[in-house]
């Protein structure tokens, strides 16, 4: 609509010009040559006017010509990326749904349409390992280390390269920690380095370089949750120290395996691994007041099963009269939680106390209905009927147990662990292992870990 009024307005104008030339009075008279030339005014004024009008659109045209070449090319090339994006986004798709075949020429016709681009290159390494081509995927991660290459590139291509020698395990973790070590070179702030390194220093148990690389990558973090996210890496480095110095039967790594756990549970008191190695430490040094105390605290917080199992070991040498008094007075306002019922039910099981058990546990399994009771408590109630001589009705709690869908545990990339690890057995990184049900992680493959920078490309 703006050019309609534009050419409307210009169009005018050109009419109010040419009355007016039209209407100018007089004559002209000029030799030139020994010609004498004689015309009116309106008459030359007009052919003047014209002669400008015919040299802006030759200027115009001229200016069209000598800029088509360019046009013509920043055409193709925008052809050429929208081409190559969604050549991209097809390779995404197959990587998603684990076509490497589709992957492959996605990212080959995405390499042909953007090569310049890091992205691609990227993609297809990422194709190549999902179809088994590892040495595939080091080629092209090293082409974006070439001289020509942006900073940008290099880096994602170290980040490529690090995480295929993560997934080799500790054979390969010298060499990673060689990328790693590239990488902060080339951008001293990039978190994902300076978490490799700290897990790495985990790994091998060298906690003072651990500690150095921590205050290194609190310094790169920024955001509003920076302080909470440095808490609670050191309650992980605290925690997992503490769990090393266990490995050994010296009395005073004991103790300072004791004061780590505490150290982690005052950095992050939500952190109930911490909290019930920390209880169960403090119980076998003879301080049960102060593991209770440990105890009470995390489950004021939320009843949770790590706490109710690190309760049952420290009470595991008192009198059943002494452990049920000591639970009525911790379980405090959660006293009706499931948490609480299950820990008095295993507190009269070991008492061989099988009524009591199942009074605290059937009210459970009337609640849940047509819902698939935990498999927990249908174990729990299989032993309270066995004690109580209904062995029909223990085989009936015992299938129910074996149908019924897995609880939620400490897990990490798809893998159910025993118990809480600083560092994920299948990716190596570090703090991935939380408490969660298993339908809640989907499993990931060590030899998919894409650099995370490729995620913002993309």
């Amino acid at each position: 609509m703006m050019r309609v009024f534009l050419g409307l307005f210009v169009l005018a104008g050109l009419a109010i010009c040419a009355a007016l030339i039209a209407n100018l009075p007089g004559e002209v008279r000029f030799s030139v040559s020994g010609y004498v030339v004689q015309t009116r005014t309106a008459v030359l004024a007009g052919a003047g006017f014209a002669a400008f009008l015919t040299a802006l659109a030759l200027a115009g045209l001229g200016q069209f010509l000598w800029h088509m070449p360019a046009r013509l090319q920043a055409e193709r090339r925008e052809t050429q990326r929208r081409d190559g994006e969604a050549a991209l986004a097809k390779a995404l798709m197959a990587l998603a749904r684990g076509d490497a075949a589709a992957a492959k020429g996605a990212t080959r016709l995405a390499r042909q349409k953007l090569p310049h681009q890091a992205l691609p290159r990227l993609m297809a390494a990422q194709a190549a390992l999902l179809d088994g081509r590892q040495v595939d995927a080091e080629a092209d991660y090293r082409a974006m280390l070439r001289r020509e290459t942006t900073l940008e590139q290099k880096t994602l291509g170290l980040e490529g390269l690090y995480y295929m020698a993560r997934g080799a395990g500790v054979a390969e973790m010298e060499t990673a920690g060689t990328y790693a070590l590239q990488v902060l070179e080339l951008a001293p702030k990039t978190l994902w380095a300076l978490d490799g390194l700290m897990a790495m220093a985990v790994q091998i148990g060298d906690w003072s370089a651990a500690q150095d690389w921590m205050r290194q990558w609190s310094r790169a973090l920024t955001g509003s949750g920076k302080r909470a996210q440095m808490k609670r890496r050191r309650a992980v480095l605290f925690l997992a120290e503490a769990q090393s110095l266990l490995a050994t039967e010296d009395p005073g790594d004991q103790l300072v395996a004791q004061k780590k756990a505490e150290q982690a549970v005052k950095q992050d008191p939500d952190f109930y691994a911490a909290a019930g190695l920390a209880a169960r430490l403090q119980a076998g040094g003879g301080n049960l007041k102060k593991a209770r105390a440990t105890l009470r605290q995390a489950w004021t917080r939320e009843p949770h099963p790590e706490i109710t199992e690190a309760w049952l070991t420290c009470y595991a040498d008192q009198p059943l009269a002494t452990r049920q008094r000591a639970a009525v007075s911790f379980l405090g306002k959660h006293k009706a939680h499931i948490e609480a019922h299950i820990l008095r039910a295993r507190i009269a099981l070991e008492g061989e106390r099988w009524r009591q058990a199942k009074t605290w546990l059937e009210p459970h399994a009337a609640q849940a209905g047509e819902t698939p009771m935990g498999r927990r408590l249908c174990l729990l109630l299989a032993e309270a009927e066995t004690g109580l001589g209904d062995a029909q009705q223990a085989q009936h709690w015992r299938e129910c147990a074996r149908r019924a869908p897995a609880e939620a545990g400490w897990m990490s990339a798809g893998l159910r662990l025993d118990s809480w690890q600083a560092i994920c057995p299948v990716t190596g990184k570090l703090d991935e292992v939380s408490w969660q049900s298993p339908f809640e992680t989907a499993p990931k493959a060590a030899a998919l870990m894409a650099p995370t920078a490729a995620l913002a490309l993309s």
